[in-house]
């Protein structure tokens, strides 16, 4: 039998076994739901006032300002020191703060973008307070005088340009490494389990009395590989249907080649970790040691999830989460969010996929081989130092 012939075999066997058990389907409609309740959750914190600062330059403002949100509504204006707007609008509790500028013209100060309707509220008032200003002097040139009301512009002054909100970060941010995080560790500890089970029950001797031990390993990857980026693919359709719908998130411009992204990046991270998770699992013949050898690689696969949060939520430009980004194995889960973000640079991403692959293919290598040394030895667990020897 061809080394390819016997790989696909292998692979198909995987596929159409994982497909068809219950835990598959079950786990699809439950984080389809667990999707559509996020979604809800998100709707429903949207409701209320949005806060908007108001500087002091700027206080005369503040009645026409709430002349004009009457119009539109959700906005409620409050006063604010200068020293501590930049503060506030990192940490959320303002969406934007008005204050005064250069010649009498107003700037709208926002954390990422702002908004539209609170754009058009400020202008409105901006127009009412000159137009009452105006007003109130005698003999104005009529053109003088509408000059001066369409020169009330406001200027939008960006902290960190994005396009998307604090909240649409956040959840761009937990969707993209929460959901790698899920499927890396769903589906590399039940290849895991399958590995001891067969091991276990010394079907995997009868495998390897017709197939190499790599084909079998290259077999059984391919094939999981391929069930998590169905699942995958499922959710993800989902998830930009729901953002479409409800509006809760803006997706980034160029989604399609977003997706293609993240999915390039789940295909290299569920390789490069399931690789490590089968080598371990194949050292033990008892599903309850399989813990005490995955738990390195399960640290592995979760300090990349909490940085992720952690980090990206608090400043997406940190030079630090940058750095990290490029690094097997951290860069699977932190860099497909930073490219969702919109806030990778097309070289990070490059090079962060060269060196994941890199680091894939020196780890195939040493999985490889710690999976053909321990594979078929039963009893006691196998020594990390046997299972690397070379034979």
């Amino acid at each position: 039998m061809s080394a390819r012939r016997a790989v696909g075999l292998v692979a198909r066997r995987e596929v159409s076994s994982r497909m068809r058990t219950k835990s598959f389907v079950l786990s699809t409609l439950g984080l389809l739901l667990g999707l559509g309740a996020y979604a809800l959750i998100i709707v429903v914190a949207q409701d209320g006032p949005t806060r908007v600062g108001v500087e002091r330059e700027a206080s005369a403002l503040r009645p026409a300002l709430a002349a004009a949100a009457e119009e539109t509504g959700g906005f409620e204006f409050v006063p604010v020191e200068g020293t501590r707007t930049d503060r506030l609008l990192r940490e959320g509790e303002l969406a934007a703060v008005i204050g005064g500028g250069a010649g009498g013209q107003l700037t709208l100060t926002v954390e990422h973008e702002a908004d539209e309707d609170l754009l058009a509220v400020t202008r409105a008032a901006a127009a009412r307070e000159r137009t009452a200003t105006e007003l109130e002097r005698a003999g104005v040139d009529p053109g003088e005088f509408r000059q001066r009301v369409a020169s009330a512009t406001v200027e939008v002054d960006a902290l960190d340009p994005s396009e998307n909100s604090a909240a649409e970060q956040f959840a761009l941010i937990l969707a993209s490494t929460g959901l790698l995080y899920f499927f890396f560790v769903f589906y590399g500890i039940m290849l895991a389990q399958g590995v001891v089970e067969e091991k276990a029950g010394r079907v995997v001797e009868l495998l390897l009395s017709t197939i190499r031990p790599w084909q079998l390993l290259a077999g059984k990857l391919i094939g999981v590989a391929v069930v998590g980026l169905t699942q995958l693919v499922l959710l993800g359709g989902a998830a930009v249907a729901l953002a479409h719908g409800t509006g809760t998130v803006t997706l980034p411009t160029a989604l399609g080649g977003t997706l293609v992204t993240l999915g390039v990046w789940f295909m290299l991270g569920f390789f490069l970790f399931a690789a490590m998770l089968a080598a371990a699992a194949a050292r033990v013949s008892r599903q309850e040691d399989l813990q005490g050898v995955a738990q390195p690689v399960m640290l592995l696969i979760t300090t990349p999830f909490v940085l992720g949060i952690a980090l990206l939520s608090k400043n997406a430009h940190d030079p630090l989460i940058e750095w990290l980004s490029l690094v097997p194995p951290l860069s699977p889960i932190l860099m497909p969010a930073r490219t969702l973000l919109g806030v990778a640079p097309v070289w990070q991403i490059a090079l962060s996929l060269v060196l994941t692959a890199a680091a894939l293919a020196a780890m195939t290598r040493v999985a490889g081989r710690m999976y053909a040394n321990s594979v078929l030895r039963s009893g006691s667990r196998v020594p990390l130092a046997e299972a690397l020897r070379l034979r």
